[in-house]
């Protein structure tokens, strides 16, 4: 039996996808999880399920489809609108309900109140499907801020969190950064983790994620225990 979990950002291009490589790259094929983005926005240009499966050059068996996909860069209210078409919440948390028991990365769409529909925000959805979540903030300047409001509206929803992981460019600050969201979120950090300072090669990502992603497996290991004891 496995365990889904959802990551969820403390704003909008901040590292879940970059996380969920790091994650995919490391643990997809010795624990079988699957990369899965139910809401995709923007297709314009290229999808984050695209995007993990070309940085970690793993096969279409580890990843799900999205479950409702729009050209549109925005919110998921604003890009359904637009482009004439619906999003239902309570089918997709079905569909969500599905792979509960499954070992499954379950990326979401922007922050923790952005709108699905005018009238259901996602976190919402995440509280409705009852998973465990992983939550995503910088490494930068103004983290402190995003990432305990993020925490505080998780944790008063009585949504479980499995803690806090900081990804982002090098910065002077993010230890402190950790430490103190740590101190004041009621929430561990799981770790931190700087973005490559190249481009990297499917194969050197991998290596990349081995050496330098959740080096004391503070992820992995929680994600293991069983879902009551979380």
């Amino acid at each position: 039996m496995g365990q889904a979990f959802y990551v969820a950002g403390t704003g909008t291009d901040i590292g879940k996808t970059f996380f969920s490589c790091l994650f995919m790259a490391k643990y997809a094929e010795s624990y079988g999880f699957r990369y899965w983005k139910p809401i995709q926005t923007g297709l314009s240009s290229a999808s984050d399920t695209e995007f993990v499966q070309k940085t970690t050059n793993l096969s279409d068996s580890f990843f799900l489809k999205p479950v409702y996909e729009f050209l549109t860069p925005t919110s998921p209210h604003y890009a359904s609108k637009q482009e004439g078409k619906t999003l239902d919440p309570k089918s997709l948390l079905g569909v969500i309900a599905k792979e509960r028991k499954t070992n499954t990365l379950i990326e979401g769409a922007g922050g923790v109140f952005v709108p699905w529909t005018e009238d259901y925000l996602a976190i919402k959805g995440i509280q409705e499907s009852n998973l465990p979540v992983v939550v995503i903030g910088s490494t930068e300047l103004g983290t402190i801020n995003h990432t305990l409001l993020t925490l505080d509206v998780l944790t008063a929803r009585f949504i479980p969190v499995i803690g806090f992981y900081l990804v982002g460019p090098k910065n002077p600050l993010q230890s402190d950064n950790a430490d103190i969201i740590q101190r004041l979120g009621g929430a561990p950090c799981l770790g931190v983790t700087n973005f490559p300072e190249q481009k990297l090669l499917p194969s050197e990502f991998i290596s990349f994620a081995n050496e330098h992603f959740d080096t004391d497996r503070n992820v992995i290991d929680t994600l293991l225990i069983p879902e009551d004891e979380i």
